[in-house]
């Protein structure tokens, strides 16, 4: 039996609120949600916009979409403890993505949370939880002398559950299938590992998440019919200025490599919507915003920019907003 998950997006909150704005609350009386717990993309770290992550509702079933750093202090703020988890799906293995998968499994142990909590992932996630759990040995030793026996009994261990996904999975007790985009096309894919787009469905209703990726016809074909696509996206022109000017992190050695990453394995609004209006979605949700300016000034023109080829509805998504 599939799991039953719906994932609906609805109009902003107020009426004349831009076209960009999502809304805060969307589908109150709706009992299925999507909340973007961190809309940030890449490795620079932002006040205002946690690293990329994401939050599934439904009932009580409560389920991450990419865990990166930060993502459990907005667990916290959407209402839920790392205790309420029972799954995690990782699109893909960039740290930016996976950062706080430490601290849902760790903390997840320490409040003695039920059951298992079950990771799925590309090949390559169950060296990612393994050496985690290897980093909580000398915590688990610590706590086991605190309290007498460890809690509840268990290791960090005994708590958690890898299942590798691959492209084409189809994970039919909870409802999700998994393609391979093109994130990890050219040298990266020799090393065996993949960059997932991942799609959720119930009663013929989905949502498709892309992920990190570039233009990619096995994303739109897994998202064909979708409600909404919860997408990816990057000012292009912005990062790239940003990363040759005088301010930039990046040493100049490896600019050109990761430019050449960005034009090829990222998508631009224009992209994205094409993407969306080829599956047949609704709504599209912008994330992972890979932005140059802030998100006041970028979030407009990351709207016109996916109308260009998409005609439903646009969002560019904050931290906590929900739909």
């Amino acid at each position: 039996m599939k799991f039953p998950f719906v994932f609906l997006l609805a109009a902003a909150l107020a009426s004349g609120a831009p076209q960009w704005a999502a809304a805060a609350d969307a589908r109150a009386e709706r009992p299925m949600a999507w909340t973007t717990l961190g809309t940030a993309g890449g490795p620079i770290i932002h006040a205002d916009r946690s690293q990329p992550a994401n939050l599934l509702t439904a009932g009580q079933r409560v389920w991450l979409v990419d865990c990166g750093d930060g993502a459990l202090e907005r667990l916290a703020a959407a209402g839920y403890q790392p205790s309420r988890v029972g799954a995690v799906f990782i699109s893909h293995l960039h740290q930016d993505h996976v950062g706080g998968l430490q601290g849902v499994i760790g903390l997840r142990w320490m409040q003695v949370a039920p059951g298992t909590l079950t990771i799925y992932g590309p090949p390559g996630t169950d060296e990612v939880v393994d050496g985690i759990l290897r980093s909580l040995q000398p915590s688990h030793l610590v706590s086991a002398e605190d309290v007498g026996g460890g809690r509840g009994a268990r290791t960090p261990a005994d708590t958690v559950r890898v299942v590798i996904l691959k492209d084409g999975s189809d994970v039919d007790v909870e409802g999700v299938r998994a393609a391979r985009n093109s994130h990890f096309d050219g040298p990266v894919a020799r090393i065996g590992t993949e960059s997932l787009s991942l799609r959720f469905d119930l009663d013929g209703q989905g949502i498709g998440y892309t992920g990190d990726t570039g233009e990619s016809a096995a994303v739109a074909r897994l998202f064909k019919g979708v409600e909404l696509m919860v997408s990816e996206v990057i000012d292009l022109d912005g990062i790239v200025a940003n990363l040759n000017g005088p301010a930039s992190p990046m040493p100049p050695q490896v600019r050109p490599a990761l430019i050449d990453h960005l034009k090829k394995h990222h998508l631009t609004p224009a992209q994205a919507g094409a993407i969306a209006a080829e599956a047949g979605a609704r709504r599209l949700v912008f994330t992972h915003l890979g932005i140059a300016a802030a998100f006041q000034q970028s979030a407009p023109a990351l709207a016109a920019g996916a109308r260009t080829t998409f005609g439903g509805d646009v969002f560019v998504a904050r931290d906590l907003d929900r739909f």
